[in-house]
Parts: structure tokens; C-alpha cells; sequence
């Protein structure tokens, strides 16, 4: 079977919903100058005022379609890991923002889109938004699978407007799934390194997925620090969709950690986890 469909959105569980919930949430509506718009959904805990954003880039296809109704942010890819994990990131010093795709790309925001200038436009405005609106100083980007295309692309074209990206679980070899539904292309031959501002790598040891293999990212990061991640709980799924070791199952709690824990103080932990699967 050709796998080349990346961390697709799946349906929440009730308890997952319920802790959802205890965040404070809320939808900023960016208009952009072409006269379309980008949504985010701004995620912080109760009563909290955090002056760092961590702008969310979920997997393929990364349309979170976001709309408000009944005053409450609906959205899809709720299965996503960076969407039903970010709730471990959240504290009284980091909201998240989900980063949509803009209006006009709903219906393609492709590997073309999201390596443009124009992209990067986009989410700077967003940026710019966020600081003007919520007070926020400091920006980080997480993509995870697809949206390391973003993460990526966004901390080099966004240099100097961001203070750091990690990539979860990144696309190292697109062309194990080229086909005409094949994307993540522009990773085939992308250099981290070259980019300037701080970056993280966090990758399943085990990750079944063919396009973001974790021998072919520890091979290429260079000096970009890398959190590796065992075990899983609960896997299950097809290898590059969100809930087996590519979406980091049953290890959501301490890969956020270990992701805040960098964003506050840079630390790295290199492994995280217990081997096995329970």
C-alpha cells in the first residue's frame, strides 16, 4: 500500500473533549490585503496573560476550516497530534495559536503555497496580529508531519520575526510517496542548518511512516538538536496517520514538555518515553 496521506484528523474521545474545554479559546481573525482571511484559534489557560505564542502547523492536509458557531471556535483535524495535544503546552506562560490556512487556499494549500513568499506574508500578519492584539513577545513555530513544510520555511523566510521553530516529526523523503497525491516534495533536499534562528527536532524512533524516517533526520539535522521519543500506548491506525508512533500516541504529555521545557529554558532532553508499546 502507498502510503502519502500525513497525520489525517480523526474523531475525539469524550474525556479527550472534556479536557479541551478547560482551555480558554478563542478565534483571531486576520484580514489579509488580497481580501481573504486567516483564522487562528488562540488557546490559554484561565485567567493566564502569556507573552509567548507557539503558532500550531498541523499535518497533512492542514486546513483546520476553522469557524465560530454558537461563540465557540469548531475546527477539523481534532485527531491531529499538535491539535489534541496542545493542551499539555498550554501554561501560564505559552497560549498556542492553530495557524488555518488562509480562505482562498481551503481547497489547496499545497507545497507551492507554503513555500512562497506570500505564505510567509501571511502568517506575518498574523504574527503581527497576535502582538498587536494579545500583547505576545516572543513567537515560536511547531509544524508536525505536512506542517513541517511550514515550520520550516516559515523560520527562514520569517527570520528576525520569530524566536525559534521545532519540527515534529519532519518530512526527510517525500518521493517514497510521490504519486499525484504526493506532497511534502520541497523536503527532499532542505537544509535546517542553513536557517538562522533556534530549531528542534523531535522524532519517533520508530516512526512507521516512510516519508519522515527518524534515521534520515538524525542523519541530516546536523547540529540542530534532536529529543528522540520511544513507546507508544494505544497505537493504531495506518503508519503516517496521528495515532500510531508518527503522531506520538500515548506519549503526548512528555513530548509537550519536552517542548516547553525548550522553548523556556532551551533545555534538551534527548529521549523521552519508555520503550514499548502498552
Amino acid at each position: 500500500m502507498t502510503i502519502v496521506a500525513l497525520c489525517l484528523g480523526v474523531f475525539m474521545s469524550p474525556c479527550t473533549m472534556a479536557q479541551e474545554a478547560a482551555l480558554d479559546e478563542s478565534v483571531t481573525t486576520v484580514s489579509l490585503p488580497r481580501g481573504t482571511e486567516l483564522s487562528l484559534v488562540v488557546s490559554k489557560k484561565p485567567g493566564s496573560s502569556p507573552s509567548t505564542a507557539a503558532l500550531l502547523f498541523p499535518g497533512y492536509p492542514g486546513v483546520l476550516r476553522v469557524e465560530v458557531q454558537n461563540g465557540a471556535p469548531v475546527y477539523q483535524l481534532r485527531g491531529n497530534f499538535l491539535v489534541r495535544a496542545r493542551r499539555h503546552l498550554v501554561s501560564d506562560q505559552v497560549m498556542t495559536v492553530m495557524v488555518d490556512c488562509p480562505k482562498d487556499r481551503w481547497s489547496n494549500c499545497d507545497d507551492e503555497y507554503r513555500t512562497s513568499d506570500q505564505y510567509a506574508a501571511d502568517v506575518g500578519a498574523a504574527i503581527d496580529k497576535l502582538k498587536a492584539d494579545l500583547g505576545i513577545g516572543k513567537v515560536y513555530l511547531i509544524g508536525t508531519s505536512y506542517g513541517t513544510v511550514s515550520s520550516a520555511f516559515l523560520a527562514r523566510k520569517l527570520d528576525g520575526r520569530i524566536d525559534g521553530a521545532v519540527h515534529t516529526s519532519t518530512i526527510t523523503d517525500p518521493r517514497a510517496g510521490r504519486n499525484r497525491n504526493a506532497h511534502g516534495l520541497p523536503m527532499w533536499n532542505f537544509d535546517w542548518t542553513a536557517t538562522h534562528v533556534d530549531q528542534l527536532f523531535v522524532h519517533h524512533q520508530d516512526d512507521p511512516c516512510p516519508l519522515t524516517q527518524y534515521r534520515s533526520i538524525a542523519a541530516r539535522r546536523g547540529n540542530i538538536p534532536l529529543i528522540t521519543v520511544q513507546g507508544s500506548k494505544g497505537a493504531r491506525g495506518e503508519p503516517c496517520e496521528a495515532f500510531s508512533q508518527h503522531g506520538f500516541v500515548g506519549r503526548e504529555q512528555v513530548v509537550m514538555r519536552a517542548i516547553g521545557d525548550w522553548i523556556s529554558t532551551r533545555k534538551v532532553v534527548e529521549t523521552v518515553g519508555e520503550k514499548g508499546d502498552e
